[in-house]
């Protein structure tokens, strides 16, 4: 039976956390009134990730692990695990929960008029807990609103990592990724504007977790040269169907 909801968990060397991770998940939807998975994606940890997430599933049938050998980058095991899915709505999320997983209600009332849904830091109603040193508050601002200007016109945050997909979009939208690290996201949204998808920015609440492993000035640079390729991309047609 297809799900209602697939949760898409991207994972690497995360044996530190990933266990009282799963089970706050495993709690919370649980308790909720419509059907579920989780897919988990080890992206080639070199830990006890692996293992820990077997022994912890075993009883969970909702839950399963996709795994491979080597590390892929985030974006990577983003659309990996998307594609996977089977779920009528598809939302990824980090392990590290700075966005906590009931933040999802906040999306319900918008999935009749919107097939992309995502999470907003910086919209009216947004918030942050635990704010971000101040040279990445500075990078990721300037860096949003370049991103805006070239490709992502009208979002106020591109890179939180808390995004729900309807299954038609992320089967038209995720085929045509080609970021497999940290500048997937910009990519997605690029991707679904230009087939024509409305997006529809949720305010939740954010808070940057201890553990983080986005070291914020190679990370942006990285991410400033991926914006322009993604820029050039679009020109050239690369995310037509």
């Amino acid at each position: 039976m297809k799900p209602y909801l697939s949760v898409i968990l991207p994972a690497y060397n995360e044996e530190a956390r990933i266990v009282p991770s799963l089970e706050r998940r495993h709690k919370y939807l649980e308790a909720q009134d419509y059907s579920y998975e989780v897919v988990i994606i080890n992206d080639g940890s070199t830990d006890k990730t692996k293992d820990l997430i077997k022994e912890k599933i075993k009883d969970w049938p909702h839950f399963r692990l996709e795994s491979y050998k080597v590390n892929k980058g985030k974006g990577y095991a983003t659309k990996y695990g998307m594609l996977k899915a089977k779920g009528k709505w598809r939302l990824f999320m980090d392990v590290d929960e700075s966005v906590p997983l009931n933040e999802i209600e906040r999306f319900w009332p918008y999935i009749k008029d919107y097939q992309i849904i995502i999470g907003s830091r910086y919209i009216e109603g947004g918030k942050i807990t635990k704010k971000q040193p101040l040279i990445r508050r500075i990078i990721s601002r300037g860096g949003n609103l370049l991103t805006q200007t070239l490709i992502a016109w009208g979002i106020k945050d591109t890179q939180c990592g808390f995004k729900l997909f309807s299954q038609a979009s992320a089967t038209e939208i995720f085929p045509l990724q080609t970021m497999e690290r940290w500048s997937f996201d910009m990519e997605l949204i690029a991707i679904a504007k230009k087939h024509g998808y409305k997006i529809k920015e949720v305010p939740i609440i954010w808070k940057e977790e201890a553990g983080s492993r986005l070291r914020a000035v190679k990370a942006s640079a990285r991410a400033l040269k991926d914006l322009f390729v993604i820029f050039w991309n679009k020109i050239i047609g690369k995310y037509n169907k």
